[in-house]
């Protein structure tokens, strides 16, 4: 088992943007020896506000190197849109770091309507 340390962070845009979101967030690590589950990226705080990094550490098999993320939101409760900027990811065991970034919308009324995006790693 490996844990990854997973920061994610959220666009700072103008006030008016709204660029955080109260909506489920999910993840899914694709890498060269396995991919992951699809994850709920929840903790105690308040997660994905505008201009924040929000941290989760996260217990899985051994992934190899990181290829891909997938993240995605269920797009529920009020203004559920969402500006993701980055997502930086640490292996803690093997000291390997990755880099996904984004500078997107996940909304259905910004953008390019998806609420799902594929990234690759800088």
């Amino acid at each position: 088992m490996a844990t990854y340390r997973v920061n994610v962070y959220t666009g700072n845009l103008s006030p008016a943007a709204g660029a955080g979101t109260d909506a489920n967030v999910y993840l899914t690590l694709y890498g060269e020896l396995a991919s992951s589950d699809e994850l709920s990226l929840d903790n105690a705080g308040n997660n994905f506000e505008q201009g924040a990094v929000d941290t989760f550490r996260l217990r899985l098999r051994d992934l190899g190197q990181l290829k891909q993320v997938r993240i995605r939101h269920d797009n529920k409760f009020p203004l559920p849109g969402w500006y993701l900027d980055r997502i930086f990811i640490r292996n803690e065991d093997t000291d390997q770091e990755w880099e996904f970034p984004c500078n997107r919308w996940l909304a259905q009324d910004e953008d390019d309507g998806e609420i799902e995006r594929v990234l690759d790693t800088a």
